[in-house]
């Protein structure tokens, strides 16, 4: 599907997004087939799930406006959360933790990555040269050369590397086969030495002097207006990802930084995350639920929960991390309560809020006015703008069906949106007819000409003119 999109102008989006949520989707259902399962029967009833989830997908995303943010970000959730489904599925009640199974994937994706990465520059050197050497090459060449390596090869080449996890199967062999194959998995999930020296002795104790300065900032400023500072959230969240990952990928580790790092880290991230909350709590007031907020709100519980599990529970538990994430994940997708439906509503009832408290929105007729506050203003226009960019502005009845949002905005509501007075700023350019010249005092005259360059030599060229 993605060759004929190169070659063609089709449009096969919605196809290759559940093509995409089907073969990650089979490829989890393998896994509980390998760990549960045995018999060709189960393996063929464990890929229909995989291929009625595609087809479900395709009929969701389908239906949806085009260009929509939300055809993107369901698909991009619902593959997250199966691939952390395949990470974890195979070590369900095993004597393999997930924090092996995490670094195995978490090693083969940049292993595969990087064999990619090499082939697809040999190959497009290649390509090149052919083209500049030989003969003209067709441009889609290269598409096609990333769609070969990229979606065939690096995912076949990952999947090749990942190990048998002991499953039913092993039931019907020798104990000391069964001892083998845990034992190829271990092997397997050995973290090289550059990545152990990474880890331990690079990003934990940049990651400490890091958590000493967030935590002083935090305590300078706790009574200023720091809570709805753009730069803290965004900091807050990439810290919590920072010490979730870290400490199952080092989980492993004897070094007295690595059992430092797990005893003490995820206890300090659980206030830290609560801060984060408290921040994005407060930024709601002004701007409403948004998907993107409703995601850093439920990353934010996330988080929480995650820090008091890694807090409290042995290494050996951290399969719960991935339990969280897929429940979680879940939830966001399975209305009412998903991003998109919640956000949606919730943006709706604020504008209109606010539109009939400041008396803009009577008998379902919506009434220009400029005489209400900044603050008012902007949730109005913000709200106006994500439901415009959700494709959701056919939901407002008392909106003109043909409003558009760079046009109409300031007829319908009365005010700029952006807090220009009075006043609609537009650029205007001007072209003098062809040959036209403009006097210069103190010169002759400019002129705006063309010359083409010649096939004769560049300075027999310049000698005539």
């Amino acid at each position: 599907m993605i060759a004929i999109e190169i070659g063609s102008d089709r449009d096969l989006l919605s196809f290759i997004l559940a093509g995409v949520v089907g073969a990650v989707s089979c490829a989890a259902g393998q896994m509980a087939y390998e760990r549960f399962f045995s018999g060709l029967p189960a393996r063929i009833a464990l890929m229909v799930p995989g291929c009625v989830l595609a087809v479900v997908h395709y009929l969701l995303i389908w239906q949806l406006p085009e260009y929509s943010p939300e055809i993107g970000v369901r698909t991009a959730v619902l593959v997250f959360a199966l691939f952390i489904a395949f990470i974890w599925l195979p070590v369900i009640k095993s004597k393999v933790s997930f924090n092996e199974s995490f670094m195995v994937s978490f090693k083969y994706i940049f292993e595969a990555v990087f064999f990619a990465a090499v082939i697809m520059g040999g190959c497009s050197a290649i390509i090149a040269a052919i083209d500049q050497l030989i003969i003209p090459v067709d441009e889609n060449l290269y598409a096609h050369t990333a769609n070969i390596v990229f979606v065939l090869f690096a995912p076949i080449f990952f999947l090749s590397l990942i190990p048998v996890y002991p499953g039913k199967k092993d039931q019907q062999i020798e104990a000391t086969a069964v001892a083998a194959n845990e034992e190829l998995i271990v092997q397997k999930a050995y973290v090289p030495k550059f990545l152990e020296v990474l880890l331990s002795y690079i990003v934990i104790p940049l990651a400490s002097v890091f958590t000493v300065i967030l935590l002083a900032y935090i305590l300078l400023n706790i009574r200023s207006d720091f809570w709805t500072d753009n730069l803290l959230e965004p900091m807050l969240i990439s810290y919590s990802v920072t010490v979730i990952m870290v400490t199952i990928l080092v989980s492993r580790f004897e070094n007295k930084f690595a059992l430092w790092f797990r005893r003490i880290f995820p206890k300090v991230l659980i206030p830290i995350v609560l801060f984060q909350l408290a921040s994005s709590l407060l930024v709601l007031r002004d701007t409403g639920i948004t998907f993107d907020r409703y995601y850093v709100l439920l990353y934010g519980i996330f988080a929480l929960c995650s820090g008091i599990a890694l807090s409290f529970l042995s290494v050996r538990k951290n399969g719960i991390i991935a339990v969280l994430l897929i429940f979680f994940s879940t939830i966001s997708l399975i209305p009412p309560i998903d991003a998109f439906t919640v956000s949606r509503n919730n943006q709706i009832q604020l504008l209109e809020s606010t539109l009939i408290q400041n008396e803009m929105l009577v008998d379902n007729e919506i009434l220009p006015k400029d005489s209400i506050s900044d603050a008012d203003k902007a949730k109005i226009t913000s709200s106006i703008h994500y439901l415009s960019d959700t494709r959701n502005l056919d939901r407002l009845s008392w909106l003109p069906t043909d409003f558009d949002v760079y046009t109409d905005f300031y007829s319908t509501f009365g005010f700029q949106e952006y807090d220009i007075p009075d006043k609609i700023y537009r650029s205007i350019d001007l072209y003098l007819p062809t040959g036209a010249s403009i006097p210069i005092t103190g010169y002759d005259y400019i002129a705006q000409g063309y010359l083409p360059w010649p096939d004769e030599p560049k300075s027999d060229y310049i000698n005539t003119l």
